[in-house]
């Protein structure tokens, strides 16, 4: 039985009388519609459909419409919050208004005002849930008030009374600095070792519980799965108890998560009590991460309705450019540590072979900036503090840089959260610190001042800097014209007596989500190469990612991509392009370009390595290949799907593009080392009856036409060497139309459906 939380949460308060009858209402957005009656609130377009009790507020039905129909769930909580060991659901609320809107990007929303009694009373909430046109699935987030402070220990974000399910769990995890597929983990836990994707399953009916974004139920071939938008901190949880399917944030289990050091310092609690909270303040509104709900007639159509989701409504459009990065024209000519080299001089040399080649936005690393906290660019007006080499560019503006590097955008690295012990702003405002541990590294980072990373700058600012560092982004945009930002070193503090561990987190989420709102034109990538920053959903919703350092093979940067998807947007990770430097020789000499090209197609495509020692005609392959992907750039923007093997295996492996709604998208084969010349691709998602026209990279020949059963059964893929690749676009030879409805054998003539692929 449950016990009452002290004093039913609020001393003296009485219990909040459940709402009365409301007038009915419906809206409509292309097919996507919102019903609100005196008993519930639905949700519905023309292949899902979501209902919701008035009183007490529960689920009572989720539906799949396609193929038959599926009824998900008859019925149970949704969402259910912990304080202190007390239980609180979904069904301590009622409702008390419901708010229905249209969306900028297409389908509803419905706003509904929930008010707590009994266990709940003091607190109310607002459950937000979105549908859109012809996606299988709905976005949900719960955000709570409450009228007194109110520690919580774990929130269910949303779950689905599933019944007999097979179910799944993937973590998704960053950390390629030292994260591989055969990486043990740190010291006393194993279990965060291991792959970019790591899955846990269990037997029909059987329970599984772990670190998670994502759980998938099946049943009778079919799928319920749900997707928390959040980071692969331990506090991440998914799971499946026999007989329904969530995802929650458990702050108990986070303890110490310092992805820098993760080999040596990460520390999870896995006690079921103790460990943090997150502390509700009075009157303060508290936002707990979304979620997307969603079916799949298949795996892979489940995939689809996300990433569909992803691309067409959640994802802010950012610009898909070809890129370069600075951060190799370092031989520590004018810097020491790991600023790199790249003053006006390298770079008026550089710009003109990034024009050949093609690149669009060219982006500064991190010797730009005269000091890390003030940043100024390196220029007379604000030289480097130390003084050992002359200012890097004439003026504080990059009008120089500008005039260089015409017409390609500019870009610039920083790492928001650091700042360098000389820094102007650290000594008028050394309040802005994070103490206690920012004292430790800014005594570390004086004591050495030029060697690694310390040179730009270890010390973190806690939330009160963040006011500053939001200034500082905006000059840039607006006075310096930059379009790109590369965000690093973010790690998350514990600040004293300023914010803890999620508030650092927070703040800086919600200056990235200012910054977005307000100059939509300009693309923040976050820099992923440790674990527990953003990845996997915080960061891709927000814009591309750096996933890999280094120049790795095509087999590991194929394999970063393969192992993620389809769940992770492939066309958000980003990587060096010509990867593959080895044994002193450089990638060009030991792969083919244009497998080294295909490799990164799929990806953000970015060079970070010296473009004057690529040869030139080396120079004019890349450009071909950079000229045909920015021609066909949608077909390298879509869901990609793994197909054949792990790349890592060295053997046939390939990737499919794909957009299963309008049958179109591009195929690409790697041989590998494989013996075999030939190989046999089967492709997912083909709709039956149609006939596609295929044309090959990077010049645009039409080398066939086939059917859909030629793609169902597989395309015969034939190179003649090792380590060569295919890359060929398919593209239907008429326009697709949307299948033709059905209705639901399960719901007779109340549901109209559209076939599945």
């Amino acid at each position: 039985m449950r016990r009452l939380l002290p004093l039913l949460l609020i001393p003296g308060l009485a219990a909040v009388a459940v709402p009365g009858a409301a007038a009915s209402q419906t809206l409509r957005d292309h097919d996507a519609y919102a019903r609100v009656d005196s008993a519930h609130v639905t949700l519905g377009n023309s292949v899902a459909e979501r209902s919701w009790s008035r009183s007490p507020f529960r689920t009572v039905e989720l539906l799949d419409t396609r193929g038959g129909g599926r009824r998900w769930s008859t019925g149970g909580p949704d969402f259910t919050l912990t304080f202190s060991g007390v239980t609180v659901g979904s069904d301590s609320f009622a409702v008390r208004s419901v708010t229905l809107s249209r969306l900028p990007r297409g389908g509803v929303r419905a706003t509904i005002g929930l008010v707590g009694s009994g266990f709940a009373t003091g607190l109310t909430a607002s459950r937000i849930a979105d549908v859109y046109p012809g996606i299988a699935g709905f976005r949900t987030q719960t955000i709570l008030t409450s009228i007194a402070p109110l520690p919580l220990a774990s929130a269910t974000l949303d779950e689905a009374t599933v019944g007999v399910a097979t179910p799944t769990v993937h973590a998704f995890r960053a950390g390629s600095d030292w994260r591989s597929a055969n990486w043990a983990g740190p010291p006393l836990w194993p279990d965060v070792g291991g792959d970019f994707r790591k899955d846990a399953t269990a037997p029909a009916g059987q329970a599984v519980e772990r670190n998670g974004e994502w759980v998938d139920a099946r049943a009778k071939g079919r799928r319920l799965f749900i997707v928390m938008e959040r980071n692969d901190l331990p506090s991440s949880r998914a799971g499946y108890d026999g007989s329904a399917a969530s995802v929650r944030v458990d702050y108990t289990k986070d303890v110490v998560d310092l992805g820098p050091f993760e080999e040596q310092i990460h520390v999870e609690n896995p006690a079921p009590n103790g460990g943090r909270t997150r502390t509700l303040q009075p009157g303060q509104p508290f936002a707990l991460e979304p979620t997307f709900v969603g079916f799949g007639t298949s795996g892979d159509d489940a995939a689809w309705q996300w990433q569909h989701y992803l691309i067409a409504h959640r994802i802010q459009p950012w610009a898909h450019a070809v890129t370069f990065n600075t951060n190799n024209i370092d031989s520590n000519r004018i810097s020491t540590g790991s600023k790199d080299d790249a003053d006006l001089g390298a770079i008026q040399q550089l710009a003109p072979i990034a024009r050949r080649l093609g690149i669009e936005t060219f982006v500064l690393d991190d010797g730009w900036q005269a000091a890390s906290g003030d940043w100024y660019p390196d220029s007379p007006q604000h030289p480097e503090p130390r003084g050992m080499f002359p200012p890097r560019f004439p003026d504080s503006t990059f009008d120089a840089v500008r005039q260089a590097l015409a017409p390609m955008k500019l870009g610039l690295w920083m790492s928001p959260l650091n700042f360098n012990p000389a820094a102007d702003t650290f000594k008028q405002h050394p309040e802005w610190s994070c103490h206690p541990i920012s004292d430790a590294l800014l005594a570390y980072n004086e004591s050495d001042p030029n060697s690694g990373s310390n040179e730009a700058g270890l010390p973190e600012w806690s939330t009160a800097g963040f006011a500053h560092v939001e200034d500082r982004i905006r000059d840039a945009i607006q006075n310096w014209h930059v379009r790109y930002f590369k965000f690093d070193f973010m790690t998350w503090l514990d600040c004293a007596s300023q914010n803890d561990f999620y508030q650092h987190h927070d703040a800086f989420l919600a200056m990235v989500d200012r910054l977005r709102r307000d100059f939509p034109d300009v693309t923040f990538q976050t820099d992923d190469t440790n674990d527990y920053r953003l990845f996997p959903f915080e960061s891709t919703l927000r814009g591309p990612l750096w996933f890999q350092n280094g120049s790795p093979d095509p087999s590991t940067l194929l394999h970063n991509l393969w192992i993620t998807s389809p769940y992770v947007p492939a066309y958000t990770i980003g990587q060096a392009a010509l990867g593959g430097d080895r044994g002193g020789k450089m990638a060009w000499e030991r792969f083919d370009v244009g497998t080294l090209m295909a490799a990164a197609l799929p990806s953000h495509v970015t060079i970070w390595r010296d473009l004057r020692t690529i040869p030139a005609p080396v120079v004019s392959q890349v450009a071909r290949w950079i000229a045909f992907y920015k021609r066909h750039r949608d077909s390298f923007s879509l869901a990609t799907y793994p197909l054949l093997d792990d790349p890592l295996k060295e053997g046939w492996t390939a990737l499919q593009e794909w957009n299963p709604d309008t049958q179109r998208g591009a195929l690409l084969a790697f041989r590998q080392d494989a013996d075999a010349a030939s190989a046999r691709i089967r492709l997912r998602l083909v709709r039956p009856g149609l006939r596609f026209r295929l044309i090959s990279g990077p010049d645009d020949r039409v080398v066939g036409t086939v059917t859909s059963a030629n793609l169902i059964r597989g395309l015969r893929v034939t190179l003649p060497a090792k380590g060569r690749s295919e890359v060929v676009l398919i593209e239907p030879v008429a326009p697709v139309r949307p299948p033709p409805p059905t209705r639901s054998r399960t719901h007779g003539q109340r549901y109209m459906h559209r076939r599945p692929v």
